[in-house]
């Protein structure tokens, strides 16, 4: 298992189109991948539970990897939140 802690600073926070994408990225791991905001946990392969969270501009958040891909996952996922959810072509 692996952790890292993120500052969101795109000004949508995490809604959205940002947390669509948080999933479209997340989906395509095996590993199991939450995201943490204060005492909440959600699943980070569903929209609902991610949109749940309330997480905005500011906002400091923890991603938790866990499973047999967690490093490319975490690399990914990193390069994502870091790009404030836009993917580099």
């Amino acid at each position: 298992m692996i952790e890292k802690e993120f500052i969101i600073e795109n000004e949508a926070g995490l809604h959205a189109r940002p947390a669509a994408r948080l999933i479209k990225k997340a989906s395509s791991f095996t590993s199991d991948i939450s995201i943490i905001r204060g005492n909440k946990i959600g699943n980070a392969k569903s929209l609902l539970s991610v949109l749940a969270l309330g997480v905005f501009k500011g906002n400091k958040i923890t991603v938790r990897i866990d499973g047999p891909d967690e490093v490319t996952a975490m690399y990914n996922i990193s390069k994502l939140i870091e790009n404030n959810f836009y993917e580099e072509d």
